[in-house]
């Protein structure tokens, strides 16, 4: 087999990898689709027959992960940018999801991985919950392994109000997810894995929800959830219940967790649960305050996730900025509650490096594979440019996380192969991903035209309705005779 190998040259390398550390005039290595060497110099690879790309003065980082977009909403970008979580599920989420067609997705599951592409994220893992048929779990993923993102596919149980409806039943929606696990993820080592985003917690009945995770357990699939993300409500909790079935299982992705207690959080870290945070759509929707120090507390590395194009950004750099600025000012808050003004900051620039690197890699299963340029891993680099500005940065880290937009990203390389270079996307038709898309947005904005749109009190109205259900459903956890607290 034939060996290509590519160099990145002419930056300052953040590696991510604690025994490398940073290399201000550094290179990295790759042949194929994984990183071989980093060096302190790019003459330590003089000798090498490569492809060289110049980062010219930029910054070299790993690849991004993202670890809760969901692709499907690409196409309704800021539509939701005035709307609170009962506002958005009621009108938006569930309203325009039961309007979205097989041919709608795919073009949004594209439009959604170049975007992440496009801005450095190389890995993301794919809330599809708009799997209204059969089909549009095969559109979704067909998109996906045509962008050439790394990531994980998590099929959604949510049920919406699509007509005519493909699946009459829960189970029906359990077989299909064995049916793509079998059709399209029979192999574990490729770039795209399986995932299963659980149907939110109280919604449907307790012994559903058991059964979600239990064929999570039996196809050997990521298990991820919408958890605790209404603060003060009981809709999206029943982490008791879960625990009481043994339920709460290593390695399940708790998405938000913004309304959960102390004890709940102890829960999280006894059973070796990974934490998703979206700083952007958490603190506009009264979700509550993104976790970071709850994670902390309980030993849980964040990560970070743009969660919507619905309402913010959909790069991560919008996030890691959000959400460090915001919880160094709950940081400083505790200290001027006692009377006196910080004289350090304890969280720094590198731990958002961190939570969007490694915690995101840590988050989907994928540590050993990606989040920082060590050798052995997968060659997802990206390189930032530093052209924009008059000087370049005293500190690379710091510019990175607080200074960078998606436009300041020159190279994007994903699994060995260049998907950005000189700030462009290359390797696609970018007229018929454009020209697909807005055919796809103008047939929902037609469709969704004879919606009426929900009042305040009638969304007050539903999401209590909601609540009244998810105490029943919670309820039934404990029919069959399970002891509280066992």
């Amino acid at each position: 087999m034939s060996i290509n190998r590519t160099v990145v040259t002419g930056g300052y390398v953040i590696t991510m990898d604690d025994q490398l550390g940073d290399l201000p005039s550094g290179a990295v290595l790759m042949e194929n689709n994984r990183i071989v060497a980093v060096a302190a110099n790019a003459e330590e690879f003089a000798g090498v027959d490569a492809q060289v790309i110049d980062a010219d003065g930029g910054i070299v980082l790993p690849g991004m992960v993202d670890s809760h977009r969901h692709t499907w909403m690409s196409l309704l970008r800021s539509i939701s940018a005035d709307e609170s979580l009962p506002e958005f599920l009621v009108n938006t989420f569930y309203g325009l999801g039961a309007l979205v067609r097989a041919e709608d997705i795919g073009a949004a599951t594209m439009v959604g991985a170049l975007e992440a592409i496009d801005s450095g994220v190389t890995t993301i893992m794919d809330c599809c919950d708009c799997v209204n048929s059969p089909d549009h779990a095969t559109a979704a993923v067909a998109s996906l392994q045509a962008s050439g993102i790394r990531g994980v596919y998590a099929y959604g149980m949510q049920a919406y109000d699509f007509q005519p409806p493909a699946f009459t039943a829960h189970v029906q929606r359990l077989r299909d997810a064995e049916r793509l696990r079998k059709e399209a993820f029979s192999s574990n080592d490729s770039r795209l894995r399986m995932g299963m985003l659980l149907s939110d917690f109280g919604t449907i009945p307790f012994s559903e929800t058991a059964a979600e995770i239990r064929l999570c357990g039996d196809l050997d699939v990521l298990v991820a959830s919408h958890t605790g993300a209404a603060s003060t409500s009981i809709l999206l909790k029943g982490l008791r219940e879960l625990n009481d079935h043994s339920l709460l299982r290593p390695g399940h992705l708790h998405i938000h967790c913004n309304g959960l207690t102390y004890p709940e959080w102890q829960l999280l870290a006894a059973s070796g649960a990974k934490v998703s945070i979206s700083p952007e759509t958490e603190m506009q929707m009264g979700m509550g305050f993104p976790p970071f120090r709850s994670c902390l507390e309980h030993g849980i590395t964040p990560s970070f996730s743009t969660d919507i194009v619905c309402v913010g950004s959909g790069d991560l750099f919008s996030q890691m900025r959000l959400g460090l600025q915001f919880q160094r000012c709950i940081d400083n808050d505790c200290v001027h509650k006692k009377g006196y003004m910080p004289t350090r900051i304890d969280l720094g620039v590198r731990d958002a490096l961190k939570w969007a690197t490694h915690g995101g890699a840590e988050a989907l299963g994928l540590g050993s594979e990606i989040g920082s340029l060590t050798p052995g891993k997968k060659a997802d680099v990206i390189v930032v440019s530093q052209k924009r500005a008059f000087v370049p940065s005293s500190y690379p880290a710091g510019s990175v996380v607080l200074q960078t937009t998606a436009a300041d990203v020159d190279t994007v390389i994903v699994d060995g192969i260049v998907r950005k270079r000189h700030g462009k996307l290359v390797g696609y038709d970018l007229l018929t991903v454009r020209a697909r898309a807005l055919a796809a947005l103008e047939r929902i904005q037609t469709a969704a035209a004879t919606l009426k749109r929900k009042s305040p009190d009638e969304v007050g109205h539903w999401f209590y309705t909601g609540e009244r259900m998810a105490g029943v459903n919670f309820a039934g956890a404990y029919a069959s005779g399970v002891p509280i607290g066992k």
